[in-house]
């Protein structure tokens, strides 16, 4: 059986595949690629098997660095039907600068504080890997909050003239207290009034390990496993954790595969 699936993954990037995979030619970094094929039982994203709802639903992240295209292929009672490529499209990222942090904030060295951290993030790490049989991520995504664009994703950040990790979503500022709501459908995975970085921080699953993650917030108003319906408020605007101002920090990831929130929404 393996040498028969060789033999026409051959043919078919030989001649050529007549099938339509509906997926694009091309995709732009930070995208998530949401696809439906109720036709096949098995879908191998660059040789890994991805997960399928029963609807046939699919879903995968293109990273911000990725480069090489991406290939797909999809099998139905284990014979190759198809074998598709997507061409990456590079985005050009922003550099920003923020000066005058209290340096705490930018390099901790309190040993407390490290400790703080460390366990902080290795709970946010447990929920990135959550990966429920939800099929939310389907519906249209909405912004979670109305105000001007103050960050946007994949910028590099130097702050204090240290360069840090690229931002992993897109920060809105509006005035504190303003409505924070849920981007789509989900269960809230997370729910905390005072992380180290993120302060006030939510974060929703909408199945398939995609996830959305809400910071900086002056008010948590769900709770875990609580059932959220988009456009839910879930809290409020605020400028808790490491922040330099009333702000809504907006996240969307695949399990650790962060994308660009706004290309979800356009």
């Amino acid at each position: 059986m393996i040498l028969k699936i060789k033999l026409i993954i051959f043919l078919l990037l030989f001649y050529g595949s007549a099938h339509s995979l509906n997926l694009p030619q091309e995709i732009m970094q930070g995208s998530l690629v949401i696809g439906q094929d109720s036709k096949v039982d098995q879908i191998i994203r660059d040789g890994v098997s991805i997960k399928l709802s029963k609807e046939g639903y699919y879903v995968f992240a293109v990273g911000r660095d990725r480069v090489d295209p991406i290939s797909i292929t999809k099998i139905l009672n284990d014979e190759v039907v198809s074998i598709n490529e997507i061409k990456i499209i590079q985005q050009d990222y922003e550099m920003q600068r923020i000066d005058g942090l209290p340096e705490q904030m930018v390099t901790p060295l309190d040993d407390d504080i490290l400790e703080r951290i460390i366990s902080e993030n290795e709970v946010i790490k447990e929920k990135k890997l959550i990966d429920s049989d939800h099929i939310f991520f389907v519906n249209q995504f909405i912004i979670p909050a109305q105000g001007i664009i103050s960050g946007v994703f994949g910028s590099q950040r130097i702050l204090n003239g240290k360069a840090k990790s690229p931002h992993r979503g897109i920060d809105i500022a509006a005035a504190e207290g303003e409505p924070v709501i849920a981007t789509n459908d989900g269960i809230v995975i997370l729910a905390e009034n005072d992380l180290y970085y993120t302060g006030g921080t939510i974060m929703i699953e909408h199945g398939h390990g995609v996830k959305s993650i809400y910071a900086h917030m002056s008010e948590v108003d769900v709770q875990v496993d609580d059932i959220v319906l988009k456009n839910q408020r879930i809290g409020a605007i605020g400028s808790t954790g490491r922040s330099t101002g009333p702000h809504l920090h907006w996240g969307v990831m695949h399990m650790n595969t962060y994308v660009d929130p706004n290309l979800l929404i356009n």
